[in-house]
């Protein structure tokens, strides 16, 4: 069997598998909710997906990257189906890389035969959906405001859903020739816009706040430290974003906003920080302590189970174990099951239950009925 005749075969076979199991992890993942409403944010453990918005690359997207980066073809071969089939599969955590364009058509040149609809989105100010510019750019949604309106309207669909995490992974794009010529940074108002642009897609109620985790209390460490996140109950419908950037993103973020008052997303800061809530913590083998020691005081942690295919091709599931054992809220995988895998590497990172459960580090666990 020819190699392209093979990844479509393959393709067709977890095209299949993926839709037999949409019903089986739906309800599992909903079968306990009832026993879990009690439970606070916290106390919950879900499952995600990295870098959602990337499909497997596309031949030619393949033959760019071995091109010009060659050693990071194996690690960069790995993508996602659509948002909306990753909602269906039961995932609770996506991730979203946008880039600055806030003249537009600083990122339209692969699409100058595209249609006119596609062609105007580009040239539009607005922040762009990418991994890595002039390079690696096929994604699911063109846009940030386009990916949000995935969400929104899949949460229109399925009104009283589990809560869903969203890190927003703001990166600055700096010339990287040959590919890439030019020089976009986020500045203040390209994080405002950012805030902006999930007000207006996601509206009002839809997004759980700062202000609404911080309460009465002085600021927002505060409140994480007496552990006054609301419950999956209060959660119901809601989403949660995360500003996922570099030291500057995140200054943006709260200048003016002292313990992020009046934004839409939480961001990750120091622990001693007034904005201190959630936290990156990508490596849950060597870091294992420092994740303990974070979500025991409340904080929310984020972790990966694997990275750059490596767990995958070996088949080694210690990584996702050591995740878990951590007891990191929200862990992020390449591997759910449903994932496109045009090798066959036949990998799936074993998360051990339904795709949100109680976190038994953090949490009183309820027994199984």
């Amino acid at each position: 069997m020819g190699v392209g005749v093979a990844r479509i075969f393959n393709r067709r076979k977890l095209a299949l598998a993926a839709l037999a199991l949409i019903a089986v992890v739906g309800s599992v993942a909903a079968a306990p909710a009832d026993r879990l409403d009690s439970l606070r944010l916290d106390q919950i453990r879900v499952l995600g997906s990295h870098n959602s918005y990337r499909p497997y690359p596309s031949p030619s997207t393949e033959q760019r990257i071995r091109t010009f980066l060659p050693d990071e073809w194996l690690g960069l071969a790995y993508g996602h189906p659509p948002l909306e089939s990753q909602l269906a599969l039961g995932l609770h955590q996506f991730e979203i890389d946008v880039a600055p364009d806030s003249q537009g058509g600083q990122y339209a040149a692969p699409y100058a035969d595209a249609t006119p609809e596609v062609k105007a989105l580009m040239a539009a100010p607005g922040a762009k959906v990418i991994h890595i510019a002039g390079l690696d750019y096929n994604v699911h949604c063109l846009t940030f405001r386009k990916c949000l309106g995935v969400f929104a309207r899949w949460s229109d669909a399925h009104p009283g859903h589990e809560p869903v995490v969203i890190l927003i992974n703001s990166v600055d794009q700096t010339p990287t020739p040959p590919y890439w010529p030019y020089d976009a940074k986020f500045d203040q108002a390209g994080i405002d816009a950012l805030n902006k642009d999930v007000e207006q897609v996601m509206g009002a109620g839809r997004v759980l706040t700062p202000d609404e985790v911080r309460g009465a209390y002085p600021t927002l460490r505060d409140a994480v430290l007496a552990k006054a996140w609301p419950t999956l109950n209060r959660l119901r419908g809601k989403f949660i974003f995360v500003l996922d950037g570099n030291g500057d993103h995140e200054r943006y973020l709260r200048t003016g906003h002292p313990s992020l008052q009046g934004r839409e997303m939480f961001g990750w800061f120091d622990e001693g920080a007034p904005e201190a809530a959630f936290f990156n913590v990508g490596d849950p083998v060597k870091d294992v302590a420092l994740i303990r020691h974070l979500v025991g005081l409340g904080y929310m942690v984020r972790t990966r189970a694997d990275a750059d295919t490596v767990e995958a091709r070996r088949h080694d599931g210690r990584r996702m174990k050591a995740a878990l054992a951590s007891g990191a809220q929200i862990v992020s995988t390449d591997y759910y099951a449903g994932v496109p895998d045009p090798e066959g590497i036949g990998y799936v990172a074993d998360f051990e239950g339904p795709y949100l459960r109680c976190d038994e580090v953090t949490a009183p666990c309820p027994a199984p009925r």
